[in-house]
C-alpha cells in the first residue's frame, strides 16, 4: 500500500521527485492533511508551513541557515536543496518515518558552508529555546581574551579576560564551547532546564564551530595588516558581500564608515614616515577600542581605513562615527617634543538606505568621505 504524503509545489518544478516518490512507495496528494509533506519553493519560508503537516521536507534552490532555522523550529524536518540528489528525499524520509530527525542531521547539510558568526546566532538561538532561558551570549576566544560574538543583550558586550570566562565555567555561570581548546563560552539567563537537555545539542555542533573557528583564525593571520591592529583590504573584499548577504537574509541593517588621516602627506614632510606610522598605529588602536565585538575594522591602504558595523542602523554609525572623530582629536600625540594634533574624516553609507549591493555600498561611503574632505575635513559625513 502507497504511504500517503502531501505535496505542495508551487513552481510546478519537481515532476522528477514526484515521480520518484511513487516508485519509492510514496503517494503524493495535493492538499493538506495530518501527515509528512514536501514543499518545493525557491526558499524555506514559515509563511509557507502546511497547517497541519507533522514533519516537512523543504525542497529548495537555496537556504541560508537562518532561513532553515526559522523553519525547522516549527516543525520537524529537512532542508535540501534542489542540487542535491534525489536520493537525499528519500534518505530524509526513511528518517522521518523512523522518528530520526537527526540532531545534528540538518545542521550537517546546511551549516557546513556557514561563516561562525552564523553558527553561533543559531547556537545561542537553540540553546536558549531548549533551556527557556531569558536571553543568552556566546563569547569567542581570541588570543587571551573572549570576546562576545552573539547575544541578545542580557549580558553585557565587554570582553571576558580568559581567566575569568573559565571561572564563570567552573562556578556553573557558564559552559566551555570546545572545551580542550577553550574555543567559547555560552551563557545564558535563568535557565529553566537541566545543562544536559541543551548542552547535548551544543555537542553535536561542536565539530562544525571548531573548524569555523579555526578557519577564522587562520583567515585573520593572512588578512592582518602589518602595520597596525586592523585587517587588511583583501580581507574586506571578501568580508563585505558576505556581511551584505546575511544583513539581505536577515533583514538587517550594515553600515560602513570610511574614513582617513588629514593632511598625513604633510605630517610626513615635516616629521618623517615614522611619525606618520605612529599615529596610523593611533588611530588603528583608538578605533578597535570603541569598536563593538561584532564591528570590524579594515585598513583600505595608505592613511584610509574602513569599519563594518552589522546590524547598525545609520543613526547609530553615525553616533560611533562622531565619537571616533572626538577621541582622536582629543589625544594629540607628542612628537619630537612636540603635541600634533589628528584629525580624521569620515564618510557613512547604510545597507539598504544607500545602497543595495556590496559594490554600491562602499562607493557611497566612498563619496561621503570625499564630502566631508571637500567641505573642510575633520567631519562626519552621511551618504545621500
Amino acid at each position: 500500500m502507497l504511504r500517503q504524503i502531501h505535496w505542495f509545489d508551487e513552481a510546478g518544478v519537481a515532476g522528477a521527485l514526484r515521480v520518484a516518490l511513487k516508485e519509492w512507495g510514496y503517494d503524493p496528494v495535493d492538499q493538506a492533511g495530518d501527515g509528512p509533506a514536501i514543499v518545493v519553493t525557491r526558499h524555506p519560508d514559515p509563511a509557507r508551513m502546511p497547517d497541519q503537516a507533522r514533519e516537512v521536507v523543504w525542497w529548495v534552490e537555496d537556504a541560508t541557515p537562518e532561513e532553515a532555522s526559522a523553519v525547522l523550529a516549527l516543525r520537524p524536518g529537512w532542508v535540501l536543496r534542489r542540487s542535491e540528489n534525489l536520493k537525499a528525499v528519500r534518505s530524509a524520509l526513511e528518517r522521518l518515518r523512523q522518528r530520526d530527525l537527526g540532531e545534528e542531521g540538518w545542521l550537517r547539510r546546511m551549516l557546513q558552508e556557514a561563516s561562525l558568526d552564523e553558527l553561533l546566532r543559531l547556537l545561542l538561538a537553540r540553546s536558549m529555546e531548549l533551556a527557556q532561558a531569558q536571553g543568552g551570549a556566546i563569547w569567542i576566544r581570541r588570543e587571551d581574551t573572549f570576546f562576545q560574538r552573539a547575544g541578545d543583550g542580557t549580558f553585557p558586550e565587554a570582553p571576558l579576560p580568559r581567566r575569568e570566562a573559565l571561572e564563570l565555567a567552573a562556578k556553573g555561570e557558564g559552559w566551555l564551547i570546545g572545551a580542550r581548546e577553550q574555543m567559547g563560552l555560552l551563557r545564558l539567563r535563568n535557565p529553566r532546564t537541566a545543562p544536559e537537555q541543551f548542552l547535548s545539542w551544543t555537542h553535536a555542533a561542536e565539530p562544525m564551530l571548531l573548524n569555523a573557528w579555526r578557519l577564522e583564525e587562520s583567515r585573520l593571520l593572512s588578512f592582518k595588516d602589518d602595520l597596525t591592529v586592523a585587517q587588511n583590504r583583501r580581507c574586506l573584499e571578501v568580508d563585505l558581500p558576505r556581511l551584505v548577504r546575511q544583513s539581505a537574509a536577515a533583514g538587517e541593517s550594515l553600515c560602513v564608515i570610511f574614513f582617513d588621516v588629514d593632511n598625513l602627506k604633510a605630517l610626513n614632510t615635516v616629521h618623517g614616515h615614522l611619525a606618520g606610522s605612529l599615529v596610523l598605529q593611533t588611530v588603528a588602536g583608538g578605533a578597535q577600542r570603541i569598536c563593538r565585538a561584532h564591528d570590524r575594522l579594515y585598513r583600505y591602504g595608505g592613511d584610509e581605513f574602513c569599519i563594518l558595523m552589522p546590524r547598525t542602523f545609520a543613526a547609530g554609525a553615525l553616533k560611533f562615527g562622531q565619537r571616533l572623530l572626538e577621541m582622536i582629536s582629543d589625544a594629540p600625540l607628542l612628537i619630537e617634543g612636540e603635541w600634533v594634533p589628528i584629525s580624521l574624516s569620515l564618510g557613512i553609507a547604510a545597507y539598504p538606505d544607500h545602497a543595495q549591493g556590496a559594490e554600491a555600498l562602499m562607493k557611497a561611503a566612498d563619496q561621503a568621505l570625499m564630502r566631508a574632505k571637500a567641505e573642510g575635513k575633520h567631519r562626519v559625513v552621511m551618504a545621500e
